[in-house]
């Protein structure tokens, strides 16, 4: 069973759309909002990147080479990356979700403008008392029109604050793909590159489960008759 966190989920429900951030589906447990992390070292974003993507629909994102993937989401969908940080439970450790999610169309017939889905993005859900609103800003991410909202959310059970950041990008064919980094306010500013990177890097690749076009058989050319040089 899946467990939802916050931001970065458009889940279809009898033809209706609700967002919440999917936390990766780890057999032991599944990543939480980060409670108040014990006191730590705070290192500076890695540099290097590796591309991970989504192999079912090719999506693909840079995301730092030193980041473990932990977990799969939304029937192989998207996916979850997070920064180690050994010695902590995995569920304080800073995110990167990544997703492709197929919106139904609106009632006449057409796919509900990125401001109706912000909207959902802004509204708390159960394990949030509340949501605020930070930033929010529109811009062309590899020529798609995309929406960013950084949000604070506050749970007021564990008295935890963290900072989520979310890409939600136009795609084809009524898919949206949602991308969005989640971590403890202090580590923000440090790794607000890493999220900028992999929005920026966003692309599209032939689906693994896609049949590959096979290239067209050349059509040999008739060789010239062999001349008999012992001919008399």
């Amino acid at each position: 069973m899946k467990t939802l966190t916050a931001t970065v989920l458009l889940c279809v429900s009898l033809g209706t759309v609700s967002l919440g951030m999917a936390a990766a589906q780890a057999p032991s447990s599944a990543p939480r909002p980060a409670a108040q992390p014990a006191p730590r070292a705070r290192k500076a974003a890695s540099t290097a990147g590796r591309s991970e993507c989504v192999l079912s629909v090719g999506l693909c994102v840079t995301v730092p080479a030193g980041w473990q993937r932990i977990g799969d989401i939304f029937d192989n969908l998207g996916f979850v990356v997070a920064e180690p940080h050994p010695g902590t439970d995995t569920a304080a450790w800073p995110q990167l979700t990544v997703a492709a999610i197929d919106v139904p169309p609106q009632k006449d017939g057409n796919a509900p403008p990125l401001d109706s889905l912000v909207q959902i993005v802004l509204t708390p859900d159960g394990s949030f008392t509340s949501a605020e609103t930070l930033q929010r800003t529109r811009l062309f991410l590899n020529g798609s029109n995309a929406e960013i909202v950084r949000v604070r959310l506050h749970e007021e059970a564990k008295n935890a604050e963290s900072i989520e950041a979310v890409a939600l990008i136009e795609g084809a064919d009524g898919l949206v793909y949602p991308i969005a980094l989640r971590c403890a306010p202090e580590d923000f500013t440090r790794l607000e590159a890493v999220f900028q990177k992999a929005i920026h890097s966003w692309r599209l690749r032939p689906s693994a489960t896609q049949p590959v076009t096979q290239p067209a058989t050349q059509t040999a050319t008739p060789s010239q008759p062999k001349q008999d040089s012992d001919k008399k």
